[in-house]
C-alpha cells in the first residue's frame, strides 16, 4: 500500500513588491523622456496614477538626457522604497540663461521614494524633479516654443538653445 502525502496545489507567494515598484518609476521615467512633463496641462492625466502629489509639480529649468537607467533593486527602508535613475545628462534649459550643454559623458544620478496607500505603489518624492526630457523631445519642444511666443528675446533664447541642441551629439556612447 501507497502512503498518500499531501501535494501542495499552491505555489508560495512570490513578493514583487520591488518589481512594481521599480514599474512605476521606470513608467514615470518613460513619459519624462518623451517630453510630456514639458506639456503639464494635456500631460497630468498620464502622470498622475504614479504620484502622490495633486498636480504637476513646478520647474525652472529642464534637464535634457541622452538615456536614463533604472536600478534595478529599490531600496527600502521603513514601509517606503527608493529607487536611483541614472541619467547621461546633455545639457540644462534655464528660460532666463538659455541651454547650457554639459561635457560629454555628463550624468546625473536621481533618487524617486516610492510609498503604497490602498495597496497602490506611486511616487511620493524625488530629489529633483526637474524634466528630464530626451533630446528630440526637447527639440520639439523648443520648436513649438519659438512658433507660440510673441517675445522677440524669448524666441531668440529659444532658437539659440534650438542651435545649440541640434549641434550637439546626442549618441549616449559619447565620452
Amino acid at each position: 500500500m501507497f502512503a498518500q502525502f499531501p501535494v501542495p496545489t499552491q505555489r508560495p507567494q512570490e513578493d514583487t513588491t520591488g518589481a512594481q515598484v521599480r514599474e512605476v518609476v521606470s513608467k514615470y521615467c518613460r513619459l519624462d523622456y518623451e517630453g510630456l512633463r514639458l506639456d503639464p496641462k494635456t500631460s497630468w492625466p498620464k502622470f498622475q496614477p504614479l504620484v502622490w502629489w495633486a498636480s504637476p509639480q513646478d520647474f525652472t529649468k529642464i534637464n535634457v538626457i541622452a538615456r536614463y537607467t533604472v536600478d534595478p533593486e529599490p531600496i527600502e527602508d521603513h514601509a517606503k522604497f527608493s529607487v536611483m535613475v541614472h541619467y547621461r545628462l546633455l545639457g540644462t534649459f534655464d528660460p532666463g540663461l538659455g541651454y547650457v550643454p554639459e561635457p560629454d559623458g555628463s550624468t546625473q544620478d536621481v533618487y524617486y521614494s516610492v510609498t503604497q496607500q490602498n495597496s497602490e505603489w506611486r511616487i511620493s518624492d524625488t530629489d529633483n524633479s526637474l524634466p528630464h526630457p530626451s533630446r528630440a523631445a526637447m527639440l520639439k519642444w523648443l520648436t513649438a516654443q519659438i512658433a507660440a511666443t510673441q517675445d522677440e528675446s524669448l524666441k531668440t533664447r529659444y532658437q539659440d538653445a534650438l542651435d545649440r541642441l541640434q549641434k550637439q551629439s546626442a549618441s549616449p556612447f559619447a565620452k
